[in-house]
């Protein structure tokens, strides 16, 4: 079992990719084959080679956020659940919260 700073450096690697994240967003709504993704990533006019693409894959499904079945990439609750995570996250607004001095 991972403690929580092994935990913390785990999703700090996947999140520290754009097109890694990118990947868990795309596939949070569909299964898609390689094909499929960096056909995705063309129409997002986000350029990404097809070696580029394997690593980025190849370390999600290392750490357990996607699993891939014949050609398909599917997401696992792991990864969904980050994904939420951040979606939520991107609605906090980004104020300070008020600060009550007391004596």
């Amino acid at each position: 079992m991972m403690n929580s700073v092994e935990q913390l450096s785990e999703v700090s690697l996947i999140l520290g990719s754009r097109k890694r994240t990118l990947l868990l967003f795309v596939l949070k709504d569909q299964p898609m084959s390689y094909m499929e993704l960096s056909r995705k990533f063309e129409k997002l006019d986000i350029k990404i080679g097809s070696s580029e693409v394997y690593k980025h894959l190849d370390i999600l499904r290392k750490n357990n956020y996607i699993v891939k079945h014949g050609k398909v990439y599917l997401i696992t609750l792991k990864g969904k659940t980050l994904i939420e995570g951040l979606e939520e996250l991107v609605n906090v607004p980004a104020k300070a919260p008020k600060l009550q001095l007391t004596f």
